[in-house]
């Protein structure tokens, strides 16, 4: 593991998006705003802040290869943001959603013709751009959600989505818009598949919010996190729903780097790498921790009350709690010195390099094979 950037902003960062080649990044800095940094030297310098949204934006997503940015927020409102070059000024279209509560976030597709916001609202919008309109319209993945679902990601094939909400649900839905995708070949998530098919549901076995998902990079398995600190990963083909319960507190974020290798961080402050052996889904290694503090994978059942004493060391006291992580003076062995808000793999594709941000205002890029 070696860190290959690292970049304190002077205020939390709650969500990240780097452009193509990685030469801008655009942060959350918590609030109704998102800054746009180029990278000068070894720093980031500030470049556009996009001024749209009334309230808290929740995400942003950078396209890399339309060079679009889409944003959503508290406010239950999107932009598609595009630069306009002759005066290096980015410009908001406002997004049709259709929704009475808050957007949680926001992600293209992979041909970058739609995307999809998840939203309070217990429905997930597919957007695409409407001609004869000449604008963004939506359509929704409703049933049978039951509550505010919190999270999305795309399949490669650009029609199925994934999503996971707090009514402890994991779901894979036919996103196809007819006019827009082609009819997607025949996989093992079904053959017929009109807009809002159910592809699959699961659940983890103790249950909890479901914070992050994300499919394989063949698309044939779906991953994803829960507040009960699993990772589970579901195989369609066979079957097969493995889970993983970790003794560290909730995962945030979860991506693919390949497909037998899973990164997730979090509330515990350092990204953790988990592999499959053959048979089940292991804990290899913490990243920004020497090996020493590296907790167990497979750790005994006495520790499967570690979140909860963490957290109650820290709201008893009023300061952070003294762990294997931690130093004498309450700070962290960790880079991260605050909860991981968001992961993400490399724009470019590159399987080893990742990113992450962080409450602590820590943007750092990683590259987790050095």
């Amino acid at each position: 593991m070696s860190i290959t950037d690292e970049h304190i902003f002077p205020f939390c960062v709650t969500a990240h998006s780097f452009n193509h080649d990685k030469s801008q990044v655009a942060v959350c800095p918590n609030s109704n705003e998102v800054h746009i940094y180029a990278r000068s030297g070894t720093q980031w310098t500030p470049l556009h802040v996009l001024k749209e949204h009334d309230l808290l934006v929740t995400s942003v997503d950078w396209a890399p290869r339309t060079n679009r940015i889409v944003t959503c927020s508290q406010d239950k409102n999107a932009y598609v943001w595009t630069l306009d070059e002759p005066t290096n000024v980015w410009k908001p279209t406002l997004v049709h959603l259709r929704i009475n509560r808050a957007a949680t976030q926001a992600k293209w597709s992979p041909m970058e013709d739609k995307f999809a916001v998840a939203s309070g609202d217990k429905c997930v919008a597919i957007c695409y751009f409407g001609e004869d309109n000449d604008w963004w319209v939506s359509k929704h993945i409703k049933k049978p959600i039951a509550s505010t679902v919190l999270c999305i990601d795309w399949h490669p094939n650009n029609v199925l989505i994934a999503c996971g909400s707090t009514d402890m649900k994991a779901r894979v839905f036919s996103a196809y818009i007819k006019g827009v995708d082609q009819k997607p070949a025949a996989s093992v998530w079904g053959e017929r598949l009109p807009f809002n098919t159910v592809c699959g549901e699961f659940e983890s076995p103790s249950g909890g919010w479901v914070h992050s998902i994300g499919f394989s990079p063949d698309g044939e398995s779906v991953a994803f996190a829960s507040h009960d600190s699993s990772l589970t990963v579901a195989t369609p083909a066979t079957g097969e729903v493995t889970s993983v319960r970790s003794p560290n507190l909730p995962f945030k974020s979860l991506v693919w780097t390949d497909q037998s290798t899973i990164a997730v961080s979090g509330h515990d402050c350092s990204p953790m790498i988990y592999a499959y052996d053959g048979t089940t889904w292991r804990l290899v290694k913490r990243l920004g921790e020497d090996d020493k503090n590296r907790r167990s994978a497979t750790a005994s059942p006495s520790n499967n009350n570690t979140a909860f004493n963490l957290f109650r060391q820290m709201d008893s006291r009023n300061q952070p709690a003294k762990t294997s992580t931690s130093t004498g003076d309450g700070s962290l062995k960790s880079v991260h010195q605050n909860t991981i808000t968001e992961l993400h793999r490399d724009p470019a594709g590159n399987p080893s390099d990742i990113s992450t941000s962080g409450l602590d205002g820590r943007l750092i890029q990683w590259n987790i094979q050095a």
